[in-house]
């Protein structure tokens, strides 16, 4: 039991889809967070989710799938594309491991990193002490003749 249909449709025609979809995408996501922390910064919780979503998504397309190939003539690509739809799964596990690993990784090491400080190339000013300033005096000024 599971969804077949949705409005008339085969449910697996649809959800096909998001597979193709989330799952490329999630995996281009990995590979940016993982090599450019400042794009895992702005991902943050939504890379491992999106892994989770598309991990979810393959086992209800499978699901789907199957229903599917009970009810069409059977042939050998429909063959071939339940066994490839078959071999999914493991590769969406692993997507989700390898992005929640990510993630908690990025979030480790930035507890213990120190905040970044505001732009990149911009100096604040601070205020400088009386001390510290240099005063010139008659006698190490040096001489002015006309």
């Amino acid at each position: 039991m599971g969804l077949d249909l949705i409005n008339g449709i085969p449910a697996h025609v649809l959800f096909v889809h998001v597979v193709v979809v989330l799952v490329p995408l999630t995996a281009l996501a990995l590979v940016l967070c993982a090599a450019f922390p400042s794009v895992m910064r702005r991902f943050g919780l939504a890379l491992p989710i999106l892994a989770l979503v598309s991990l979810i998504s393959v086992p209800l397309t499978t699901s789907a799938g199957e229903w599917l190939e009970r009810h069409v003539d059977s042939n050998a690509l429909v063959r071939k594309h339940a066994e490839l739809g078959d071999q999914l799964l493991p590769w969406a596990i692993g997507l989700f491991v390898v992005a929640a690993g990510v993630w908690w990784a990025y979030r480790r090491t930035a507890r213990t990193a120190p905040e970044p400080s505001g732009a990149i190339g911009v100096r604040v000013a601070t205020p400088v002490e009386p001390a510290d300033v240099p005063t010139i005096t008659s006698s190490t000024a040096p001489a002015v003749t006309s």
